[in-house]
C-alpha cells in the first residue's frame, strides 16, 4: 500500500473507530428496556424515516464513550495525521448527539457529519455530502464496511480499518492505506 496524503481524512465510527455498533448497542440500552417504542420505530423505518428514528434513540442513549472499544493501531495512527496538521472529520450514519460524544471523548477531530433527524448519513449520502463539502477526489475516506463500498467512489484516497477480505476484494487496487 502506498503513502497517504494530506487530504482532509473522513472517518467512520462503527466497525472502523470503534470495534462495535452503536445501533446495536443503542437497541441494547434502550429499545429492549422499553419495548413499547417498537412500533413507533418500525413505523419510522417503513416510511422511509431511519434518521428520524435514530435522533429519537440517540437521545435517549446513555453511554459512556470511554467504556467503547477503540481500534487502537488505527487510533494511534489518526493521532499522528492529527499532530501532522490533517483535518480529520468524524462521520458517520451514527446520530448526531451520539457522534459528537465519542468524538468530544477521542479529542482528533476538527469536525463531525453525522445522520441529522433528516438524512441518514450512511453509504453514497455519506459519499454526496462529503463530496460537497470538500469535492470529490479532494477528500480521504477511512471505512469498513460493504456499505462504505457506495461511499469510497467520492473519495480521493481510499483507507481500509477491520474490513472482511470481500470488501477488500471488491475495491481492487484502490485502497492507500489497509488495518487490520
Amino acid at each position: 500500500m502506498g503513502e497517504t496524503s494530506d487530504l482532509p481524512l473522513a472517518v467512520d465510527l462503527d466497525g472502523t473507530l470503534i470495534l462495535t455498533d452503536m445501533s446495536r448497542v443503542t437497541i441494547r440500552r434502550v429499545v429492549l428496556p422499553r419495548p413499547w417504542l417498537l412500533p413507533k420505530l418500525l413505523w419510522l423505518e417503513i416510511t422511509g424515516r431511519r434518521a428520524a428514528w435514530k435522533r429519537e434513540l440517540g437521545r435517549r442513549l446513555k453511554f459512556n464513550p470511554a467504556e467503547l472499544t477503540y481500534h487502537e493501531p488505527f487510533l494511534a495512527w489518526l493521532e499522528e495525521q492529527k499532530e501532522s496538521g490533517r483535518e480529520i472529520i468524524l462521520c458517520t450514519a451514527s446520530e448526531r448527539c451520539v457522534a459528537e460524544k465519542i468524538a468530544d471523548h477521542v479529542g482528533l477531530f476538527d469536525d463531525v457529519m453525522a445522520s441529522d433527524g433528516v438524512v441518514n448519513l450512511r453509504m453514497e449520502a455519506k459519499g454526496k455530502a462529503l463530496a460537497e463539502r470538500y469535492g470529490k477526489g479532494n477528500f480521504a475516506y477511512a471505512g469498513n464496511s460493504s456499505h462504505d463500498l457506495k461511499t469510497w467512489p467520492y473519495a480521493g484516497e481510499v483507507i481500509v480499518v477491520n474490513a472482511r477480505q470481500s470488501t477488500i476484494n471488491a475495491l481492487g487496487d484502490r485502497p492507500t492505506l489497509v488495518f487490520d
